[in-house]
């Protein structure tokens, strides 16, 4: 089955060429943050669907997909604010927020500083609700280690893709996919998210000084929440869901049984219908163009 793609495009955002998606014409304004490693490719089977009544924008963040890729070290608040910043950059004064993974924490960073840009958000098995993370990533926060292990390769995908979904057979059996997910492990990206994970975890786990405050703060969520978790992931325990569901006061939680780190991919159908369900097709602010 061919993977078919929106059309990309660039803007400047602090000097960095970055690449996002641009597709819908009604509806309320949503925007697609990825997780580390991550691209706008991944979301493929989802944009088209949610833009049938939403605008919907997604970009690869610094370090990532065919963005710019700086030799210098960011850390979450950087990558946050450079977020805040293409909300900016493309005139999108307010958004829903669809973020998976470690997008999850700058999603949340973003709903706490910025309260006046988030309408609603979708939150899918993110990182920074506690200490616990996949072991292969606290790995890689090891000085030399983590260059070691850190290249492109044939190998790597696959182990990455047998990591991060329940069943990876259909994905590992997709020569085109396998492609996709090749190209968004280029030695920049891989080195530049070893040098991203580092200020944020080490070897036992993500840093205390970097969940502990967001967690802390949940209460003050204030946008209605929708989170989604596989109950299969490695990469960020599912109990972390019921932190979240807990924390958050407008919250909502949906699980995938036997689902890995992805429902978006994993059950993008029922994904996408639990999105659709939740969102208001337009948003109670007038978007300014």
């Amino acid at each position: 089955m061919t993977i078919k793609l929106p059309a990309d495009q660039y803007i400047q955002v602090d000097g960095i060429k970055t690449r996002y998606w641009a597709l819908g014409e009604k509806g309320s304004p949503v925007l697609f943050i990825h997780g580390q490693g991550g691209a706008v490719d991944y979301w493929y089977r989802n944009v088209f669907t949610i833009a049938q009544q939403h605008q919907v924008y997604a970009l690869d963040w610094v370090g990532s997909g065919k963005s710019d890729k700086p030799q210098k070290t960011y850390t979450l608040d950087d990558l946050s604010r450079f977020i805040v910043r293409f909300m900016d950059a493309v005139r999108l004064s307010h958004a829903s927020l669809i973020a998976g993974s470690v997008g999850g924490i700058l999603a949340l960073k973003i709903a706490l500083q910025f309260p006046d840009k988030i309408d609603n958000l979708v939150l899918i098995s993110i990182g920074g609700l506690g200490k616990e993370v996949a072991f292969p990533a606290r790995l890689t926060s090891l000085p030399g280690v983590g260059e070691l292990l850190n290249h492109p390769s044939p190998r790597a995908a696959k182990f990455m893709m047998q990591q991060c979904v329940y069943d990876p057979s259909p994905y590992l059996s997709n020569s085109e996919f396998m492609g996709l997910v090749l190209r968004n492990m280029s030695s920049e990206i891989l080195q530049f998210q070893t040098r991203t994970f580092r200020t944020m975890g080490n070897f036992f786990g993500i840093k205390s000084e970097i969940w502990q405050p967001i967690r802390d703060r949940l209460s003050e969520i204030q946008s209605p929440t929708l989170i989604m978790w596989g109950k299969q992931d490695r990469a960020f325990p599912v109990g972390h869901a019921e932190v979240a569901a807990h924390g958050i006061p407008n919250a909502k939680l949906r699980l995938f049984d036997q689902c890995g780190h992805l429902p978006y991919l994993e059950y993008a159908d029922e994904f996408n219908r639990a999105v659709l369900e939740f969102l208001p097709t337009h948003s109670k602010r007038q978007q300014s163009i």
